[in-house]
Formats: C-alpha cells, sequence, structure tokens
C-alpha cells in the first residue's frame, strides 16, 4: 500500500532533484541501516521510540540544514573565511607605496578592519554541524512533547465527554424539579450553562487533539492529512529513578552539552585574547548552569513521582468508592445522577492516574536529554 508517508518520501526526493541531482531523500545514506529498520521507519506506524529516527530522516528542517551544511563543506572556501580576510588585508597593504599619505592611511586602517575580523572570525563547519545537531534533538524533544500532549488531550476529552453526560442528566433533573417546585429557573439556567461550557471545551479540546496530530504528522515525515497508527506513550519504569545521579551524571552533561561544544569551538577558532576571554567566561557560565538544570531535573522526577502515588491513592479510594455506588444503583438506592456523578469522579480520578504517569514518564525524559546535551543553559 503506497501510505501516506511514502508519498511525503516522494515529495521530499522530488523536491531534492530539483535542489541536488545527487541529494538522497533521507538524511542517512541507504546503506547505515539494514532493509528492516528502513521498512520499519517507513511503516504508517508512529511510535514514541522511534521520533528521534524519523526526525533524522524526514523532518523537512533537518533535511534542509543537510543540503546546506553540504554546500558549505563542498565549498573550498567556506571553512577558511579568517584566511580570507587577512589575505585581502595583506592585499591592501602590498599597495601602500607612500606616495600618498591619505591613500596609505585609508589603506592600513582598511587593512586593520579586516583583521580584526579574522580575529573575531570563529564560524567553521564544525560550529554548523554542532548546530544542526542541536536543531535536530530540540526538533525530537519538541515532538515528544507534542505526542505526550497529544496523549494527555485525549485523555482530558474523555473526561470531558463524561461531565457532559452528568451535566445532561442534572440538567434533566433539575428541569423535573422545577415542575414540581423543588428547584428554580436560575437553577436550570446554571445547569444549561455548565452544559454548555462542557460542550465548548470539548469541542476546543478536539480542535487540539487534531492540530497535534497534524503537527506530529509533519514533523515526522507524513503528510498533514495523513492518519498514521499512533501507538501510546511509554508507562514510566521507576527503576530509571535508581541510575540517576545529578553529581555523577554531571561530567557527561557537560561534555555532551551541544552549547558547550559550540562555545568551545569557537574559542578554539578565536584569536583576539578578548574575544577569546567572552568565550572561557560564556562557556564557565554553560558549565554552572548544566549542573543547575540537572539538579532541577531530578527534583522534577521525585516530585512527579510523589504526585503518580497520590493520584494513586486517589484513584484507589474512588474506585473503592464507584463500587459501593454500583451497589446501591442495583439495589435502587440511589439515582442516576448520583451515579453518574461517582462514575465521573472514578474516571476523572483514572484517568489523572494515567496523566500523572505520563508526567513522571516525561521527567525521566526531560532528565536524560539533559544529560545528552540539551540541559538547560538559557
Amino acid at each position: 500500500m503506497f501510505n501516506g508517508k511514502k508519498k511525503q518520501f516522494v515529495l521530499i526526493l522530488l523536491s531534492a532533484v530539483l535542489l541536488s541531482h545527487s541529494k538522497p531523500a533521507y538524511a542517512s545514506p541507504a546503506f547505515s541501516r539494514s532493509d528492516a529498520e528502513w521498512e520499519k521507519l517507513r511503516d504508517n506506524t508512529m511510535e514514541y521510540q522511534e521520533i528521534e529516527d524519523l526526525v533524522h530522516e524526514y523532518n523537512a528542517t533537518v533535511l534542509s540544514n543537510q543540503v546546506e551544511y553540504s554546500k558549505q563543506r563542498d565549498d573550498p572556501s567556506a571553512d577558511d573565511v579568517a584566511r580570507s580576510y587577512r589575505n585581502d588585508a595583506a592585499d591592501l597593504r602590498s599597495r601602500i607605496t607612500g606616495d600618498d599619505d591619505l591613500s596609505d592611511a585609508m589603506a592600513e586602517a582598511q587593512a586593520r578592519s579586516l583583521e580584526k575580523k579574522a580575529d573575531d572570525n570563529v564560524f567553521d563547519l564544525e560550529v554548523m554541524r554542532y548546530s544542526n545537531l542541536q536543531t535536530e534533538k530540540n526538533l525530537s524533544i519538541m515532538a515528544q512533547s507534542n505526542m505526550v500532549s497529544y496523549y494527555k488531550s485525549i485523555l482530558n476529552l474523555e473526561e470531558l465527554k463524561q461531565n457532559e453526560k452528568m451535566l445532561t442528566e442534572k440538567l434533566r433533573v433539575t428541569e423535573v424539579q422545577r415542575e414540581i417546585g423543588s428547584s428554580t429557573d436560575v437553577e436550570v439556567l446554571n445547569a444549561r450553562n455548565n452544559l454548555k461550557k462542557t460542550e465548548a471545551a470539548i469541542i476546543q479540546t478536539d480542535a487540539s487533539i487534531s492540530k497535534l496530530r497534524k503537527s506530529l504528522c509533519v514533523m515526522l515525515g507524513w503528510g498533514y492529512q495523513d492518519s498514521p497508527d499512533m501507538r501510546p506513550v511509554p508507562a514510566a519504569d521507576p527503576a530509571r529513578i535508581s541510575i540517576m545521579n545529578p553529581d555523577a551524571d554531571y561530567p557527561a552533561a557537560v561534555n555532551n552539552n551541544y552549547e558547550r561544544k559550540i562555545n568551545q569551538r569557537k574559542l578554539e577558532n578565536a584569536v583576539s585574547e578578548v574575544v577569546k576571554d567572552s568565550y572561557r567566561i560564556k562557556i564557565k557560565d554553560i558549565k554552572d548552569k548544566i549542573g543547575t538544570d540537572l539538579d532541577k531535573k531530578y527534583r522534577d522526577v521525585l516530585q512527579a513521582q510523589i504526585a503518580y502515588k497520590e493520584a494513586q491513592s486517589a484513584f484507589e479510594e474512588s474506585t473503592s468508592q464507584m463500587e459501593i455506588a454500583y451497589q446501591k444503583k442495583q439495589l435502587g438506592s440511589i439515582g442516576q445522577l448520583e451515579y453518574l456523578q461517582q462514575q465521573t469522579d472514578y474516571e476523572k480520578k483514572q484517568d489523572a492516574l494515567k496523566i500523572a504517569d505520563m508526567d513522571w514518564f516525561w521527567t525521566m525524559e526531560m532528565y536524560d536529554w539533559s544529560v545528552n546535551g540539551m540541559a538547560s543553559v538559557q
């Protein structure tokens, strides 16, 4: 079957042909993955675990950056801007004859300006490569976050629909009570307004879900209107916490950090001591912020663990109340509205537990991203 991702794949290929006859339709060479690995990436299933690979191979920004990097790499002068400035400065000085003081002074001033540019120039292909990798990782984080938000929004939608069911019954009961004089027009109006608010929230949440899905499709290689099979986000694994240690992970986080790598390379390229000092100060600040970020992300994991346990306890209590409500409903000792109210609370607590699990999972992911080069240093 010619699924959506393959269609998008062809569109990328056609665009690539227009830009460069030799550019492949994915970022990596075909031999970099096995046929089975490529087939898995090209199938019509969107899995959280594949997001990084999908971004790397199919994301338009990543592919565009690859093209630009290839152009720069193939340009023999692109990685030698500083030398070009110095050659131009030397050429200007070679024209100083001593016959015209004004012309000689202008040539000397221009030469010094070019030498200053050479001293301050810190860009090279390595800086570009690190910057592209940083962009790619940020896109992966964004896509992962969108998938988590997508499934949380689905749970919110389910909760809203259950609430709508309960509020519909509440409106019905309130209208009946008004007929017998036990409720007022104001109470009926309030019940109707609460139902309308929930109906509006359902429409808004449904639109948000659609937007997140389409965004994920575009980011990961499908077409805007495609409908890949989306797999659930993995559950939080408590065992991951035992191997988290901000102090022990700090050296790896510093070594892997892309912002540090970029600025370290710029420091190595700098000639002017003033420029070098500015990068030394910046690198020290980055290292300090990496440590702070790791500590914060670790605390986030522990706080999310507490929140999960609280949600678990609340769900267990609501489960017991739901069992009691069911028995009462069977015996006829409670009405439909009271039963729906308890059922709504039960489903709300159930969804809250699932969301707490995703939040906990996401804090673990963010901690790992910090260790793997993406600590927040702003």
